[in-house]
């Protein structure tokens, strides 16, 4: 969450009022893994995608909705990291 803190700073009011984070300022700002598929596939790939970031030992899940314009982020879901990670 604090990767994306700062970043919300630079989004004005007028984009912020039609898209809270468009994905391209996201992609551009935001280290993040891309997933094959969102968690229990919500949304599923017609409708959207979804981005994991990781920061320090909590991980979150970015749910992005396909909009006419930029995808769109919908919600941010705290995740395991344990879900995530390959077990050794």
């Amino acid at each position: 969450m604090r990767f994306l803190t700062g970043f919300l700073l630079f989004i004005t009011s007028a984009t912020a009022a039609e898209c809270p984070v468009p994905y391209s300022e996201f992609e551009a700002n935001i280290p993040h893994v891309d997933l094959i598929e969102c968690p229990k596939n919500k949304p599923d790939s017609e409708l959207g995608f979804c981005r994991l970031v990781m920061d320090g030992d909590d991980g979150y899940v970015y749910v992005f909705r396909y909009t006419d314009d930029d995808s769109c982020l919908s919600d941010i879901q705290r995740a395991r990291k344990a879900d995530y990670l390959m077990a050794r």
